[in-house]
């Protein structure tokens, strides 16, 4: 069987797990672009050895705007003219049907990465760990997509369109947001009454021990570059006072971590969540 010629672009924490992962595997010609050609580089992959075809593309590239992500990617699908092109950023809804809108002779699916960027190896894990959820602009593009997937040894569902896992990727890390700003929200109100947040966080978490339902929070500022950056891209095309209220609450949590006592009731609650985390990753 001739094997495929794969492209991912972009080389930044999740196009360079998944380069590798498409690597080992013996199935596919993998090679990797970046603008950053140090990048590039460290992987031994030099422009001038890529064919003049693939068979899929993988976008990894952030879209912090739309109009100049689409126009990126209809470049690079001008560029090396794949039959598939599978989007693996966190997209406005829309985008991926923007793309196919302008590439016709190209399939153009959605499948957004999950997992924790720790490091390249910790996120080659995750790609194997997560269902790999399929959203196709055509169910053609949707099928090839998962035989893509399947051919890589990734579990994989297809869903109705490209816009429920669009918007389920931004609804995923949100909700953790909307959690992290409540957690933030009762350390407030137990400072404002005098209660050791400690002990009202042990409360919940032995409720959640046996009904796995009230997960406990670490109260901290929302940082990285999934949470708050997902909530503006939504924002940017759909008002709501409750991503709103996430933000302010995180801009207000900025100032109050000023105070060494706030940190320090923090970084009790944060131990908490570590030690569940850890027990979660054994099982």
């Amino acid at each position: 069987m001739e094997k495929e010629n794969v492209l991912v672009i972009g080389l930044g924490e999740v196009g360079r797990p998944l380069f590798e992962l498409l690597k080992e595997n013996t199935n596919f010609n993998v090679y990797g672009f970046d603008l950053d050609e140090k990048k590039m580089n460290e992987i031994g992959q030099y422009k001038s050895d890529f064919p003049s075809k693939f068979s899929v593309m993988h976008i990894c590239i952030p879209c912090s705007e739309k109009n100049a992500y689409v126009n990126a990617v209809v470049a690079y699908v001008t560029r090396f003219s794949p039959r598939l092109v599978v989007i693996n950023s966190t997209v406005e809804p829309g985008v991926t049907l923007e793309v196919h809108k302008r590439c016709h002779n190209s399939l153009v699916v959605h499948s957004p990465v999950r997992g924790v960027h720790k490091n390249t190896e910790y996120m080659k894990k995750e790609l194997k760990r997560w269902t790999k959820y399929i959203g196709g602009a055509t169910p053609e593009a949707a099928e090839l997509a998962e035989e893509h997937f399947r051919k890589l040894g990734l579990k994989t569902k297809v869903v109705k369109s490209c816009v429920e896992t669009e918007i389920a990727k931004i609804f995923e890390t949100t909700y953790r947001a909307w959690m992290i700003a409540c957690f933030q929200e009762m350390h407030r109100i137990s400072r404002y009454f005098g209660a050791c947040f400690d002990d009202v966080a042990d409360f919940i978490e032995d409720t959640h021990r046996l009904r796995h339902d009230r997960p406990l929070m670490f109260p901290g500022v929302i940082g990285g570059h999934c949470q708050i950056p997902n909530i503006e891209l939504l924002l940017r095309i759909y008002e709501s006072k409750f991503l709103r209220i996430v933000l302010e609450s995180n801009e207000k949590r900025k100032d109050e971590i000023k105070d060494p006592e706030i940190v320090k009731e923090i970084e009790k609650i944060k131990k908490r969540v570590e030690a569940n985390e850890k027990l979660i990753e054994a099982t």
